[in-house]
């Protein structure tokens, strides 16, 4: 027999020695792998780390009295994790599933979870196609098209085949080891439109799956879901707009939205996430730097059976900046309220006859600070609930009325005779005519001319020696018409240009610029026709190509009663960061935001606003409705010819009329004669004097 010697034993001991370095070699560097490189992975530890993006609260909106216009209002969705459900078993993926909806029909949230997607009607296993899916070409047919091309099935799959695949692949209708079924029929349902819904909403690693949504914070659900400890399930808090005013500024505040495709390019070179909410109108849009917050960020470890185990603030979330605007709510709300009474009583007045306003439906107003050029109101009727706007989307749009166009910043009217203040001024700073001139009025212009221009209003007609106050009490057009022919257009093109008409208005929600008539408007529109001299007198007195809008008539007026200086309209008041008592900015106009100048003399300004206030005093109607306004008003009239329809009508004002502090400028689409316009005007004018606190200056 063969005998060990001890060479023998000494080469194993060493070969074994040999193995025994190599894997402690192997294990030492496998932990500084771990340990000291810091790497990580679900295979070595058993588990996972993400980021999420922890939203930031957008800023609110205020009026200029600090009173809320727009709030948040939290939210909260039960999500369920595709990072933590796709490590569960099918079966246990199935158990918490029905945890879970159990738990939503239990704690009363049922409405919270629909299965939106589900192409059948009635109860597994007695399942029959809808209506709407059965007839093709349908957004049910498609999207059911489009799962059964997300899981690669047979692009001829039936509908029925598609429930066969999905209780095999999930296990719906497997045993236990004493052959009794693991789900009931009921059961089978509820985990088969679940799994529906969660493919047509493609759950994947980045695309979680809301299963209840807009839950209350005093929802029972959530400590429910809570004790329950199901593994994935977690809620995310939501925030969303409020407007406190429901119905009131809608055009004004404007909304907020996802980020569509074509705007990614510029969000994303902002910083801004892909799922962000961003102002889509109005001021959430104009002011979006300041309401935008910053989003933050923070990682959640989650262990093999897909609990969360820590979490950590990576970059904390930063509040965006309230913003508060120039806008007094309760002038907005009468100027609102106003239109509304305002398009009703014409209507009411016209009593069918087409002449005279029956087609009466639309309008807008604007109210405006002369000194300082705050906005104090912009009103567009008809308007819209923002609070309900997508449940009200299909009516608003089939009102032939039109209410998503905002009429105050994009309504383009012919000014009429409201035109003639500034005329008047062009012609006093050029010394066409001094405050005592006097025109003789024939009754039309030229007179004893196959095309003259009549002069008269509503029958009336005008005749004798005529001075500038009665001219623009009685709206003479044979005087304007003559200062017309004195100034020339070239002249009028200037002052009128100053006075802002064809120009902007400087206001962060933007608008229409308008149409300053002459030829110089005529030339950019390549518009052939020779300007003569019927044109400049028809310009004169706010017809030919003239159109503006009624900010651009509050900014006018708003010029001519601050003596002369156009500023930037504006809706920024100021701005304060969140928790802060004090404003890190307010809006002040400065030389850089003047936009233009007329020295108009005092002289000049006097005896225009002394003709204002015979308009008032001319007009009964006009008087007997700002009766309970304390302060002397002046105003001027405008009935503009509609090819179309009923004239529209006009009105401008400003109070007090010996220094100005407000001015108002109104638009009724066929309201049939300026004065019916004047209505709105007083109802602003009470708020602003006998309301709550206007909270001007």
């Amino acid at each position: 027999m063969w005998k060990r010697t001890a060479r023998d034993y000494t080469f194993r001991y060493l070969i074994i020695s040999v193995l025994f370095c190599v894997v402690c070699v192997f294990f030492l560097g496998r932990l500084f792998y771990i340990q000291i490189s810091g790497r990580q992975n679900s295979y070595d530890t058993g588990t996972t780390t993400q980021r999420v993006t922890v939203q930031a609260v957008r800023g609110e909106i205020y009026d200029r009295n600090g009173n809320k216009l727009v709030s948040n209002r939290y939210t909260y969705d039960l999500v369920l994790s595709h990072a933590s459900f796709s490590k569960m078993t099918v079966y246990r993926s199935n158990e918490a599933s029905l945890k879970l909806l159990e738990a939503i029909a239990v704690c009363g949230e049922g409405t919270s979870h629909k299965e939106i997607y589900f192409p059948f009607a009635g109860t597994y296993p007695h399942y029959t196609p809808t209506a709407e899916f059965a007839g093709g070409d349908s957004i049910p047919y498609y999207r059911f098209k489009r799962i059964v091309a997300d899981l690669k099935l047979d692009e001829n799959i039936t509908p029925q085949g598609l429930v066969e695949y999905y209780t095999e692949k999930y296990g719906l209708l497997d045993t236990d080891v004493l052959g009794e079924r693991l789900f009931t029929d009921a059961e089978v349902d509820r985990l088969l439109r679940l799994r529906y819904d969660m493919d047509a909403l493609r759950f994947n690693a980045s695309n979680d799956y809301k299963l209840a949504v807009e839950l209350s914070s005093s929802s029972q659900l959530i400590p429910y879901v809570s004790e329950l400890g199901v593994a994935g399930a977690d809620f995310t808090a939501n925030v969303t707009r409020v407007y406190e005013y429901e119905g009131y500024a809608s055009h004004i505040l404007g909304q907020v939205g996802p980020i569509y495709s074509e705007e990614w390019k510029y969000y994303n070179s902002l910083g801004y996430q892909m799922n962000a909410i961003v102002g889509k109108s109005g001021c959430e849009l104009a002011f979006e730097s300041y309401l935008r917050g910053s989003d933050g960020v923070m990682e959640i470890e989650v262990d093999s059976d897909g609990r969360v185990i820590k979490e950590t603030m990576i970059t904390p979330p930063i509040s965006g900046k309230n913003v508060y605007l120039t806008i007094d709510i309760d002038l907005q709300i009468a100027a609102e309220d106003g239109l509304a009474e305002n398009v009703q009583y014409v209507v009411d007045r016209s009593a069918g006859y087409a002449i005279y306003g029956y087609g009466c439906n639309a309008g807008a107003a604007v109210a405006m600070d002369p000194e300082t050029f705050d906005v104090l109101a912009i009103a567009s009727y008809p308007t819209y609930n923002l609070a309900t706007f997508n449940r009200d989307y299909d009516s608003i749009v089939a009102n032939e009325a039109k209410p998503l166009i905002n009429r105050a910043l994009n309504g383009l009217y012919e000014p009429g005779s409201t035109y003639k203040l500034g005329i008047a001024a062009a012609a006093l700073m050029e010394a066409e005519i001094s405050p005592s001139s006097v025109i003789n009025c024939r009754g039309e212009y030229p007179y004893g001319s196959a095309w003259a221009i009549d002069c008269s209003t509503f029958g009336i007609a005008h005749r004798g020696d005529t001075g500038l106050v009665t001219a623009i009490a009685q709206s003479c057009n044979t005087f304007f018409c003559e200062l017309g022919d004195r100034l020339g257009i070239s002249k009028i093109e200037d002052y009128m240009g100053r006075f802002g008409f064809g120009r902007d208005t400087g206001l962060e929600l933007g608008g229409q610029s308008g149409v300053l008539a002459g030829p110089t408007y005529r030339q950019e529109a390549n518009i052939g026709e020779i300007w003569r001299d019927g044109n400049t007198w028809q310009a004169a007195i706010g017809k030919s190509d003239n159109q503006a809008t009624p900010l651009q008539l509050a900014t006018y007026v708003a010029t001519l009663a601050n003596g002369g200086t156009r500023y930037s309209a504006h809706l920024l008041h100021s701005v304060y960061e969140f928790g802060k008592s004090e404003p890190m900015f307010t809006f002040t106009q400065t030389e850089e935001t003047v936009l233009d100048t007329i020295q108009l003399s005092d002289s000049a300004q006097g005896v225009i606003f002394e003709g204002m206030e015979q308009v008032i005093e001319d007009h009964s109607r006009i008087k007997n409705w700002l009766k309970s306004v304390p302060v002397t008003v002046g105003g001027k009239t405008g009935t503009a010819q509609n090819s179309l329809a009923c004239d529209n009508a006009l009105f401008v004002a400003a109070a007090p009329s010996d220094k100005p502090e407000i001015v108002i400028s109104v638009v009724l689409e066929q309201g049939y004669m300026g004065e019916y316009a004047a209505m709105t005007a007083a109802r602003i004018l009470e708020a602003f004097y006998n309301g709550a606190d206007s909270g001007v200056g």
